[in-house]
């Protein structure tokens, strides 16, 4: 009886899948992390998602507006990329920093380069960088910025060591850090992220790869200076895996129908060089954002990585 109540409501779900689209079933996934970091950070966090939903839209409809063509209100794509961007910001950044981001999403993000016949980068990574980008270089933000750990912190793109004392598992893994909007709580992105791999996304590879990855590289690699003297209870597998962007990337980012390779080789190379550049980058350097410029030097990897990954399969029968 269970079991047949089961298969009606996956059948109810992919109907509704159906019905809506890829696109629109994503938008609905990220509600929870949005309206969860909202209850956390306050109307700030409010604000910053707001800003960059609607700017994304604003600039993705502006080009199409002024050239005569015709354009979407709503559009979905743009308000996923705007959910993806604000979800990776923390409730302090600028309000400028935010539209910046989302021009640089919206435009450079989604031109289509001719040769390739796409944009190369994932929108939303590339719009993020852009902001890091510009929190590294203003020191007017610098000491706005919350003070989150360099490597146990919830955002990989604040960094600022503070020899902070060791939190609860359990506190990190149910969001009470402090870290981005939508990066704090892995328990919030658990059961989303279930429905994502398994009625929505056809690419669950890279994510996948990317989740069994990180902790494995944390536990091979040795710690950086800066870890042993500040954070060492980082190394432990768990600890860092929950405290960092690992499960939103690998879930939001790494499933992109674009951007990332459409072989299931491909997807695994694309997965575990995400994991190592983000935790490489976390143990090694003060980078803000390692993880991001792994997301964007693997998309740009993507073809490559399908070649490979069509030479290993041998050819398609």
């Amino acid at each position: 009886m269970r079991l047949g109540s089961l298969r009606n409501t996956a059948g109810k779900l992919r109907r509704l899948r159906g019905r809506l689209g890829a696109k629109w079933c994503v938008v609905i996934l990220l509600i929870p992390p949005a309206l969860f970091g909202v209850c956390h950070f306050g109307l700030r966090a409010a604000l910053v998602l707001a800003v960059s939903v609607i700017g994304c839209q604003i600039a993705g409809a502006l080009p199409l507006r002024l050239g005569g063509e015709r354009f979407q209100l709503l559009h979905p794509g743009s308000i996923v990329t705007g959910l993806l961007l604000g979800l990776t910001l923390s409730a302090s950044t600028p309000v400028y920093m935010i539209i910046v981001g989302a021009l640089v999403a919206q435009l450079p993000g989604k031109f289509r380069w001719k040769r390739m016949r796409r944009n190369p980068f994932n929108p939303a990574a590339l719009g993020r960088t852009a902001v890091a980008v510009l929190e590294f270089i203003d020191p007017s933000v610098h000491a706005a910025w919350d003070k989150v750990d360099a490597v146990s912190g919830a955002s990989a793109l604040f960094k600022d060591a503070g020899g902070h004392l060791r939190p609860y598992i359990s506190d990190v893994f149910i969001g009470f850090t402090r870290g981005a909007i939508g990066e704090t709580s892995d328990l919030v992105l658990i059961f989303p992220g279930i429905l994502l791999l398994w009625l929505v996304v056809r690419k669950r590879d890279a994510p996948l790869a990317m989740i069994c990855s990180v902790p494995l590289l944390v536990l091979a690699l040795p710690p950086g200076a800066d870890v042993v003297g500040h954070a060492p209870w980082a190394m432990n597998p768990a600890m860092y895996f929950f405290s960092s962007n690992t499960l939103l990337l690998a879930l939001f980012f790494a499933t992109d129908p674009v951007t990332t390779p459409h072989t299931p080789v491909g997807g695994i190379l694309f997965g575990i060089g995400v994991a190592a550049i983000g935790v490489c980058g976390r143990l090694y350097t003060t980078i803000p954002g390692a993880e991001m410029y792994g997301i964007l030097a693997m998309n740009l990897a993507a073809p490559e990585l399908d070649r490979i990954g069509r030479a290993v399969s041998g050819p398609q029968r």
